[in-house]
């Protein structure tokens, strides 16, 4: 076996105590390497016993958090999108009005 359960790592807010996230780790027998850090989401695709760590209520929860995190990272980025259109549409906006005024439109 290559690949063996090596972390898992939990998180939680340190401002309001709610649970922030968690990740695991897979260690290879091969390499003599800790993998990456990846979501929990994916521990029962990868072999990582989980189970065997936490309730199904536990394990749940972690998933739930670790997916509405993963969420709110697009969202933001989406906003931050939008925020760059709006900040652009605004500058040409003030450019056409600076315009319409030194041509003497009101």
């Amino acid at each position: 076996m290559a690949q063996v359960p090596y972390e898992f790592l939990v998180r939680w807010d340190h401002n309001t105590g709610a649970l922030k996230g968690a990740h695991i780790k897979m260690f290879d027998d091969v390499t003599q390497q800790e993998g990456m850090a990846q979501p929990v989401a994916i521990a029962g695709a990868i072999g990582f016993p989980l189970a065997d760590v936490l309730t199904a209520i536990q394990s749940g929860a972690i998933i739930a958090a670790d997916t509405a995190n993963a969420a709110l990272t697009t969202e933001q980025t989406a906003h931050a999108a939008t925020q760059a259109l709006l900040d652009t549409a605004q500058t040409a906006l003030a450019d056409v009005q600076a315009k319409l005024t030194a041509a003497g439109i009101p």
